[in-house]
């Protein structure tokens, strides 16, 4: 019976493509904006789809180009991280390339508040992992 099940979830997974990884959403993305959806992650997508509804041909030749992929760390500067973070009146040095889309994203929705967060570092705050109790832990 066993068998059967695991041999029957294999065909059905080879027939569906669930084993790519790739999403469907993901390659229709791709296949709109006639890019090669295996060469170009989610967020890419949705980046060189933004800059194109918005006009900005710098920013869609920068994702495009892949040029993104060469400079993500903080305090590495590319040449597209340094015009979107002069766009938004920051420090390029200071902030992700994802931390500066995410702020371009937000202030174009006239989310203020979520720009604000990501400027001041709040997604950069570490939880501290708490403890898990042990038997006889915390019973006088």
């Amino acid at each position: 019976m066993k068998t059967a099940l695991i041999a029957a979830v294999v065909a059905l997974t080879a027939t569906t493509g669930i084993a790519s990884a790739q999403s469907a959403g993901q390659q229709q993305l791709a296949n709109l904006l006639q890019v090669n959806g295996a060469e170009f992650s989610s967020a890419e997508l949705i980046a060189i789809q933004d800059a194109r509804r918005d006009g900005n041909r710098n920013n869609e030749t920068y994702f495009l180009t892949h040029e993104n992929r060469h400079a993500d760390m903080v305090g590495d500067v590319s040449q597209g991280k340094a015009q979107i973070a002069a766009q938004l009146g920051v420090d390029p040095a200071e902030y992700t390339l994802a931390e500066l889309v995410n702020v371009s994203s937000n202030l174009r929705q006239n989310d203020v508040m979520n720009a604000d967060f990501v400027l001041s570092g709040g997604t950069r705050n570490e939880i501290a992992p708490i403890a898990a109790p042990y038997r006889g832990q915390g019973r006088d």
